[in-house]
């Protein structure tokens, strides 16, 4: 059973096995992380630079939910990923970065039909270009998916409201099956439809 933060723990899982290749030429897994506006707050100084390229993933909101039983409850979940690149002149091309096209076809290779942990396959639905970048670029793709919340119930595991234990093993089951057709309570005229 699982809540919220293990979709997105099985995402930063399943970004971080992406192999890219740092601006020191190094390949390295794919930074990943969640999503806290980083490229404008590393371009105020608020934050430290980190890895590039790099991938965040945000949860867009409002989550809509809807109860399914026993306290579980089902929502289409927006998937964001801000996907960021460092590009920097090394051959004239300092307005056409094609090679933040290389990371957006790799996380897309990776994540399209990915089943996160209670959550149905992601299905990409948009995704925007940056078209006012400096050396760092951010792009960004959207996916959809159904996911199951558990948290809520009495049968998560986690809330310790019942107790799991082994049936015993000593039971001894016995059934008897009667094979002839009991035709007692039904009227004379009864008649069996074709």
């Amino acid at each position: 059973m699982a809540g919220i933060k293990n979709v997105i723990e099985s995402l930063l899982t399943k970004l971080a096995t992406i192999q890219v290749t740092n601006q020191d030429g190094n390949t390295v897994s794919l930074y990943a992380h969640v999503w806290n506006n980083h490229v404008d707050m590393e371009k105020s100084g608020a934050i430290e630079a980190y890895p590039k390229p790099a991938a965040f993933i945000e949860i867009g909101s409002p989550v809509v939910y809807e109860n399914i039983g026993v306290n579980c409850r089902g929502a289409d979940l927006n998937i964001i990923l801000h996907l960021v690149h460092e590009f920097y002149n090394q051959d004239g091309t300092m307005e056409q970065d094609l090679e933040i096209f290389d990371l957006r076809d790799k996380v897309l290779a990776a994540i399209t039909g990915f089943q996160p942990t209670a959550c149905g396959p992601l299905v990409s639905t948009s995704e925007t270009q940056d078209f006012d970048h400096d050396n760092v670029y951010h792009f960004i793709l959207n996916f959809t998916c159904h996911f199951i919340d558990s948290k809520g119930s009495e049968y998560d595991a986690g809330r310790n409201v019942y107790v799991e234990k082994d049936p015993p093993t000593d039971l001894d089951l016995q059934v008897a099956i009667d094979t002839e057709p009991v035709f007692e309570n039904i009227p004379q005229q009864y008649k069996i439809p074709k």
